[in-house]
Order: C-alpha cells, then structure tokens, then sequence
C-alpha cells in the first residue's frame, strides 16, 4: 500500500516537473516570439527614421540655391534677371540670367584668335562701361586694345584697364585679385593653356563670385573636352558673312545647344565682313604707313598715300579694328603698327 502510494506521489512529482518544463519552454517561446516582434518593430522604426532623415537630407539639397537642375529653366528665366544682356536677343532666351551672367566665371573656346570673340562681347562691354564705374581689365591680351575703335562702338576708354603680367603665375595673381577685389565689372584674360589646371579655374569662379565680376577665359578650343569650374561654356567656330556660329557647351540649370549663328558683324556696323577683307583693308594700311615713313615722295604722291591711309584707318574704326585692331607690343619699332585680335 505504502509503495503504491510512494509511486503516485513520484508520478505525480514527475507529472508536476514535465508541467513545469512544459510552461517553461513555452514562456520562453513566448518571450523569444516577443523579442524577434520587438526587435523587428525596432529595426522597421530605424529604417522609417533613417528613411525620413535621408528624405530630409535630399530635400534640404534639393532645395540648395547653388544646385543646377535642368528641369527649372525655365522657372528660372521668368524669375528677376541681374545679367547683363548679351546684345543678341537668340542668345540671352537661352541664359538663365537673360544675359551674360554678373558674377561667374565663363569661357570662349576657339580654334584661332579673330573668329569675333571681341565682338560677341562689346555689347557688354559698352554697356558695362557705360552703367558702372568699375573697370573693364584687359590681362595679358596678345594685343593692345585700338582705342578709337572702342570709343567709336560707344565704349568708355577711361574704364578701360591693361594689365600686362611677366609669367603665367603672375597672370593668375591679377586676374584673382581684379576679381575678387570688387573693383572690376568685367575682366577678359588670355592664359597659359599648357599651365592652366582645374585647380584654378576653381579658384576663380570663387573669386567672380565674392567680387561680383564677369570673368570671361578666352582658351584654344582644344581645352573643350577638359574639364573646368566655369559656369558658361561657348565653342565659337568661323564667322562667315557676318555670322558667328557657336554651341553652348555648358550652361547653368540647362542642356548644351548646338547651331547658334548670332549676326556679329552688326555690333560694329561693318561693312567688311570676313577676316580676309579686314586683312586686305589692313595690308594697304601698313604699306602706305611704311611708305610715308621711308620715302621722300612729291606733294601729289605724298595727298594720294594720306588718302589710302585715311581710308584704310576709316576701315579700322568704323568696322572692326574693333575685331579688334590693335596695337600689339613690338621692340622693333618706334610706333606699333595695328594688327587684328579678334
């Protein structure tokens, strides 16, 4: 009697232990099943919270003023406008400032000097120097600007400004300084290409920006698979009859554009319009210069050379010297003798 009891109480022990077991495992499925649903409602609240963070992230930086975005150029045309007007009504549709931006760094590529570069920007720069009273600063130009011809296209030669560096090192000194000192509204360069770098282009697109300056780059068209920090990019190509053919190579908020032609020879009211009769109008200008100066001729030699001279040098100022002629630097002579930059 007694060893059955002591079986039904061992049983019952054993009973009460599986039981015990039994709720065990289950609380620690239990708790096991609520740490995996807690860990995951809390990795599911990180990926929401980083979620919203990074949708912050890219909000804030689409919303960033300096941020370019193809899509809103057109929003941006219709906003206020501080560039200074091209000159070229074809041109300043396509610019987000309407205009010739008034404080970055632009660039004119071309395969040789003369193609109507000046040209292209006398507009601006009459306008520039007629409305401010900064300089308009020349550094390191091939030639010396022909001062009649600008003063004939309307242009203020008092805010005219040449700086002539002894190295490429010195150059870009100038040229950051006349930016970022305020004092200049425009400033055209002419650079050492084989030393130019990345570097420095971005240096002066900040420079355009603290000085509030129009820094235009005139580099060989070469350079157009390089890259650069300038904000506005145009490859020229040969003017014929006038026109100038150009592409916008790079433009803030938009595409590039291919086959532009802008009528330049207008902006200096020619009548000679390719380079080949400027040169020929310049030729005759040189041999009849040189003539009055070697030879001692007779009074009725003398009147018909003054008058080839005077009408060559009318050529000079009524169509394009301003191409420009210039002056360029010589040791070689006392007087310079006028040649055509651009």
């Amino acid at each position: 009697m007694q060893d059955n009891t002591s079986r039904n109480s061992q049983a019952n022990k054993n009973a009460a232990q599986k039981d015990a077991l039994k709720k065990d495992a289950l609380k620690k499925d239990a708790l096991k099943k609520d740490g995996l649903k807690k860990g995951a409602l809390k990795k599911d609240a990180l990926k929401k919270d980083q979620a919203s963070k990074n949708q912050t992230g890219t909000e804030i930086l689409l919303k960033h003023p300096k941020l370019w975005r193809a899509g809103e150029l057109a929003q941006q045309q219709l906003q206020s406008r501080h560039g200074t007007p091209t000159g070229f009504s074809e041109l300043d549709a396509l610019l987000p400032d309407h205009g010739w931006p008034g404080a970055a760094l632009m660039e004119l590529l071309m395969p040789s000097a003369g193609l109507g570069e000046l040209r292209l920007l006398m507009p601006a720069i009459k306008r520039l120097s007629q409305t401010q009273s900064r300089w308009v600063a020349w550094i390191n130009p091939p030639f010396i600007p022909y001062a009649p011809a600008l003063k004939h296209l309307g242009i203020d030669t008092h805010k005219i400004l040449l700086i002539h560096p002894r190295s490429h090192d010195d150059t870009l000194w100038a040229l950051e300084r006349a930016c970022r000192s305020g004092s200049c509204s425009l400033a055209m360069a002419w650079l050492d290409e084989q030393k130019l770098q990345l570097k420095d282009t971005q240096r002066l697109q900040v420079a355009t920006r603290q000085g509030e300056t129009l820094t235009c780059l005139f580099r060989p068209d070469v350079q157009t698979s390089r890259p650069s920090m300038a904000e506005l990019r145009l490859q020229l190509y040969e003017l014929t009859g006038g026109q100038l053919k150009l592409d916008l190579l790079k433009r803030r908020g938009g595409w590039p554009v291919k086959g532009l032609t802008l009528p330049v020879a207008d902006m200096t009211q020619t009548q000679h319009r390719t380079r080949a009769e400027i040169r020929e109008q310049l030729e005759l200008w040189r041999h009849t210069h040189k003539q009055h100066q070697t030879y001692k001729m007779q009074p009725g030699q003398q009147r018909q050379i003054e008058a080839n001279s005077q009408a060559a040098h009318s050529v000079e100022v009524e169509s394009t010297a301003i191409d420009l002629h210039t002056y360029p630097l010589t040791e070689h002579t006392e007087q310079p003798v006028p040649a055509p930059l651009h």
